[in-house]
């Protein structure tokens, strides 16, 4: 959990310093376009190689202490330890930190990994005092080297000496290390009391981590090569950010001598270290500046170049740090997944940010301005001269942007194209190859996050979508050509069918209005009227080609056959037998479990628990949100038992109690005792007045199995309602003609009320699904019914009879239950006008079951109130909202009259 945390504040802390500092980052973008292209290119090349030879001391030193490692791991620590360190500011430990983590979940010792971390600082300063030494040479035969200068030296040295200082006392005076970390345990455990943490370091880490320490010190003093060969990569590093420098200056067409370069970059890099600032913010550029100026190169060169390299130096590896940090493995699978989600949503929120601003740049022109430097460096928004253009461009980005944040991969595809479009529109119309250069940036993230838009379309909606875009465009081409061909009295230009032609075109490609100027009010409307033509149609194409997968609902006769198969093998629960019916579709996972769903929308909502091996549970249930991530749908389970709720929060899903599940203990039920007096009672009054229980076998004859039509039609009158599904069966001639059926005889042999026997295979039990009777039956029937099918049911053997679900009984009773528990209690205590919840509880009640919790499991609390709406539309039609109304429309008229 607060790693969890840590991941979002870092997230947060990114987006608030990107915001906080977007003056800085669009001066470092007109800055840049002023430079040689060329130049800037092979500067931001060198400065990935600086960073490539980073990681590269980094696995050395940790070679040298005998911490395993590959550079290909560490190249992502070392970008998020950056960012971590700008972002959660802690005079570079953090950053630190997150080398010892990342070694220890690699199984290498902490304290080594430690060590190691400790010597690249060594490494990297002592290489650095080499060419500083040469800087500070250069300032004072120029005699222009300060005090503050000489004092931040002082302080890099004090620092370099302290850090070589802690390894020698771990190789020559390991006692007396071990007493200074035992004191450090005393002073963080005295502080964690303060918070009732009185225990944050163990008993035996002094002891532990100082012999780790010193081994590895003297690991790393028995390969003195190794150790060379560590300050030989450090220096390396710094030789090539002294090249960066030098090719910038290149870039502003000055060629800098290697005096002024070498003290402009010793003081940039001495300044970035000891500054209180992180990654020495503020100083640096204060600073570098004024040493080059005062050995004479220009104000303005020196100006220039320290923004750029600074803005290089520092805003490269923060972005680069950021799309890393999901790498990182102090980080589990689930906040990685929360971070790749996160880099999918910000391409997304850039996208539908573009088509807000052309949608506010063509209703509002006054803002258009005011968002002039957002639109020139935008690479999604199109140059328009047509305020209407620009809307349907805007609805167009905004379109995609919804498809992106959905994972949808057509929505990257056209994405994509409208990127590649855009830098060849921008290179073309004048050679801009600022806005090209970001298109082609934003084109490139965009692809290497391809992995991540898996969501399907339904291939029959792809073709009908790619049909729809071009038979839009080949309707709008002819519709405009034809137009103008015919309507051109009403323009000032007259256009033959060639003109005609290339005027539609134009329109839609240049998106500007090359002298067409109408006469007429038809003509103006006209113009319009090709917009919206193709507004509409191009905007349909796009919605058919973004929607969710639209899967016809029931399965073919082999996964039905499939599906059978494992439910009589592994069903154990009352709805094993209702995930059989033909409302359902099904998955099945390579461990040999199905679960049959419904899917909406952008819901797929599955009946109960996966039906399959108990140790393919958690693998099914993750495998079956993976299934719904790749459709579009959000995943829900309905009704599901206790016993995986661990796998489902494993798979990050939340769950709910909805209820109870009435079961009874058939080898203890009786009807004797003065608790079943009532029970008793009227079960003799229905046998001495020649009522009989009979249970009729299958394949029921068709005259029993019109008599039960015609209860169960009844009963559908007296109730004002129609079947429901999903979780519950309905009158089917096939379902009822192949399940026993107890009914209740009158003593004229009429049928007054019946239920059918679902069997749970596996388990040992029976329950209840269809319970009907006739509108005018004797008092007690159903009691009578239901005490009929206990005893037969125990006579059978069985173990347990299933009463189904008592929806809402025994949900947030407690105080400390969740807020919507509760919510829902409120809603079992006080509304009654659909479901009489109450009711059918009390009745149930009577033949005193145990009560088995029941949960509604879905992904996130946003996406509960969806999954709900189509769990009723899976239940009662997609027409429910419309039913209800009737419904209580009819009960205020009966009210009133």
């Amino acid at each position: 959990m607060t790693r969890r945390w840590l991941l979002w504040l870092l997230v947060i802390g990114f987006a608030w310093l990107t915001v906080a500092r977007f003056t800085e980052i669009k001066n470092l973008a007109d800055t840049l376009a002023q430079g040689q292209w060329q130049w800037i290119l092979a500067a931001v090349l060198l400065q990935i190689l600086y960073y490539l030879i980073y990681s590269a001391t980094y696995q050395s030193a940790f070679v040298t202490v005998d911490v395993h490692s590959r550079l290909r791991d560490l190249l992502p620590v070392t970008f998020a330890s950056i960012f971590v360190n700008v972002v959660a500011p802690s005079g570079g430990a953090s950053g630190a930190a997150l080398f010892v983590d990342d070694a220890v979940r690699r199984g290498q010792p902490a304290a080594r990994a430690a060590v190691g971390t400790i010597l690249v600082l060594i490494a990297d300063f002592s290489s650095f005092t080499v060419i500083l030494l040469v800087g500070m040479t250069v300032l004072f035969l120029q005699h222009t080297l300060t005090f503050y200068e000489v004092a931040a030296a002082l302080i890099l040295m004090a620092v370099t000496v302290s850090l070589s200082g802690m390894l020698l006392l771990g190789l020559l005076h390991p006692e007396r290390l071990r007493q200074l970390l035992s004191r450090l345990q005393e002073i963080v455990n005295r502080a964690g009391s303060w918070f009732r943490r009185p225990s944050l370091l163990n008993r035996d880490w002094s002891d532990k981590n100082a012999a780790e320490f010193t081994e590895a010190a003297q690991a790393m003093a028995a390969r003195p090569r190794h150790l060379a060969r560590t300050l030989a990569v450090a220096l390396a590093a710094h030789l090539v950010g002294l090249a960066s420098m030098y090719v910038l200056f290149l870039a502003f067409q000055y060629p800098i001598t290697f005096g002024p370069l070498v003290a402009g970059y010793s003081m940039a890099i001495l300044f970035l270290i000891v500054s209180p600032t992180p990654m020495g913010v503020g100083v640096v550029e204060g600073v570098t500046p004024l040493v080059l100026i005062s050995l004479d190169v220009p104000a303005a060169v020196a100006t220039v170049v320290v923004l750029a390299y600074r803005g290089l130096s520092f805003w490269l590896p923060m972005f680069i740090g950021f799309v890393l940090l999901q790498r990182l493995k102090s980080f589990s699978p689930t906040e990685k997944v929360q971070a790749r989600s996160w880099n999918v949503r910000l391409v997304a929120i850039l996208t539908a940010a573009m088509g807000v601003i052309n949608i506010l740049s063509a209703v509002t022109p006054s803002l258009a301005t005011r968002m002039a430097m957002v639109t020139h460096y935008s690479p999604l928004l199109v140059v328009q001269g047509s305020h209407l253009t620009a809307a349907l461009a805007g609805f167009a980005l905004l379109v995609l942007a919804v498809g992106l944040w959905r994972h949808k991969h057509t929505a990257w595809l056209l994405t994509l194209a409208v990127l590649i479009i855009s830098i060849i529109s921008h290179l073309l119309k004048g050679l801009d190859y600022e806005e090209a250069i970001l298109a082609a940036g934003l084109a490139v993230w965009l692809f290497f996050l391809g992995s991540h838009f898996q969501a399907l379309s339904d291939t029959p909606s792809i073709r009908r979508g790619a049909r729809l875009l071009v038979g839009a465009l080949a309707f709008t081409l002819t519709y405009g050509t034809i137009g103008f061909y015919m309507l051109d009295r009403h323009f000032s230009v007259n256009f033959d069918f060639d003109s005609a032609l290339q005027q539609t075109i134009v329109m839609f490609t240049e998106f500007y209005d090359p002298g067409l100027q109408p006469v007429t009010g038809f003509g103006r409307y006209f113009a319009g009227s090709i917009y919206m033509v193709g507004a509409i149609t191009l905007g349909y194409a796009l919605f058919v080609l973004i929607r969710p997968v639209v899967r016809p609902q029931g399965a073919g006769s082999q996964e039905r056959s499939r599906a059978q198969a494992i439910v009589q093998a592994y069903g154990h629960s009352s709805l094993a037998r209702m995930a059989l019916f033909e409302d359902k579709s099904y998955w099945f996972s390579s461990g040999g479990s199905v679960i049959a769903f419904a899917a909406k929308g952008r819901v797929a909502i599955a009946l109960g628990d996966p039906i399959g091996p108990p140790e393919d549970a958690a693998a099914a249930i993750a495998g079956f949100k993976a299934y719904c991530a790749r459709h579009d749908w959000h995943a829900a389970f309905y009704q599901t038992l206790p016993d995986y709720l661990p796998h489902y929060r494993a798979a990050g899903f939340d769950n709910l109690q909805i209820g109870n599940e009435g079961v009874i203990d058939l080898p203890n039920f009786t009807i004797s005792g003065k608790h079943n007096k009532s029970l008793r009672s009227n079960y003799n009054r229905f046998i001495k007045s020649g009522y009989r229980a009979e249970v009729h076998t299958p394949p029921l004859p068709p005259e029993l199995l019109e008599e039960l039509r015609e209860v169960s039609d009844e009963w559908l009158t007296m109730m004002h309602g129609r079947e429901q599904r999903f979780s519950f069966g309905w009158f089917d001639d096939d379902y009822v003609r192949n399940e026993p059926v107890m009914a209740i005889h009158t003593p004229e042999g009429d049928i007054s009320a019946f239920t059918n026997i679902v069997t749970e295979y596996k388990r040992n039990g029976v329950s209840t699904d269809l319970m009907r009777r006739r509108a005018e039956v004797e008092s007690g029937t159903m009691d009578f019914l239901f005490v009929s099918f206990g005893e037969w049911a125990k006579a059978q053997g069985y173990a347990d009879l299933g009463l189904g679900l008592s929806a809402l009984s025994g949900v947030g009773e407690q105080p400390d239950d969740p807020q919507i528990e509760r919510a829902l209690h409120y809603i079992y205590e006080h509304i009654n006008q659909f479901y009489n919840f109450k009711g059918l509880h009390t009745f149930k009640e009577k033949f005193h079951p145990r009560w088995e919790p029941r949960y509604f499991v879905f992904e996130n609390p946003t996406r509960l109130l969806a999954a709900v709406v189509v769990l009723t539309r899976a239940s009662s039609g997609d027409d429910f909202m419309w039913q209800y109304a009737k419904e209580l429309l009819k009960n205020k008229k009966d009210t009133y009259s």
